[in-house]
């Protein structure tokens, strides 16, 4: 499977190259450049900003997250079943650009969290928030947030970061414009129940007309 092939399916697009060399931003750090290098010829990558090297599997394993690491194989099938599936929607219909227009990188990430369903944390320490994991129910009270610092930490597996990180875990999703409509939409599924309904006044009596 071509390397290439995988990195479309995370969302990502050479953004340079020349020949069968082609530069890519590294999808599992947050670079101000591009340092990824595949050589399409062999089928293979270079990473210049950590002098690391490896085939598809290496890279995907850079990728994976949560549950994800145990099985990099079916996460790699995964990530290439969903990418095909959104092209074919895509092709099947035509789907207007959504506009979203909340800034998601700065959504507190307790506003998600009640999002999700949980309005209230279990526990709080200073700065800290205490959460039931959302994305295993079987797990409780090992989900941290920093609203300092807006970034939490899963006690248990150690998984951390930021919303878009959250929302990985939630969904096994690393295209960022498809957790941007993910987020976006359970921000506003969450605002519209919030928004109180204007109560229906009655209808005033119509006037009986004098003889």
């Amino acid at each position: 499977m071509p390397i290439t092939a995988f990195l479309d399916a995370l969302g990502e697009k050479s953004v340079g190259g020349y020949g069968y060399l082609k530069l890519y931003y590294a999808p599992y750090r947050d670079d101000a450049e591009a340092l990824l290098v595949v050589d399409t010829k062999m089928n293979n990558w270079y990473d210049h900003g950590t002098d690391e090297s490896g085939n598809l599997y290496d890279l995907a394993e850079l990728t994976a997250r949560g549950n994800h690491r145990k099985d990099i194989n079916g996460y790699i099938v995964k990530m290439m079943n969903e990418n095909e599936i959104a092209k074919e929607m895509l092709t099947k219909r035509a789907i207007e650009p959504q506009v979203i227009h909340l800034d998601i990188a700065k959504i507190p990430l307790t506003d998600f969290m009640k999002a999700l369903g949980q309005e209230h944390p279990v526990a709080a320490d200073g700065d800290l928030r205490i959460y039931n994991t959302p994305y295993d129910s079987s797990v409780k009270g090992t989900m941290v947030v920093n609203i300092r610092t807006n970034l939490w930490r899963d006690t248990k597996t150690g998984a951390n970061g930021g919303i878009y990180d959250l929302a990985y875990e939630l969904t096994g999703c690393a295209n960022k414009s498809e957790l941007n409509r993910y987020i976006a939409g359970e921000m506003n599924a969450f605002q519209k129940k919030q928004t109180p309904k204007l109560e229906e006044k009655p209808p005033k009596p119509k006037r009986k007309m004098r003889l």
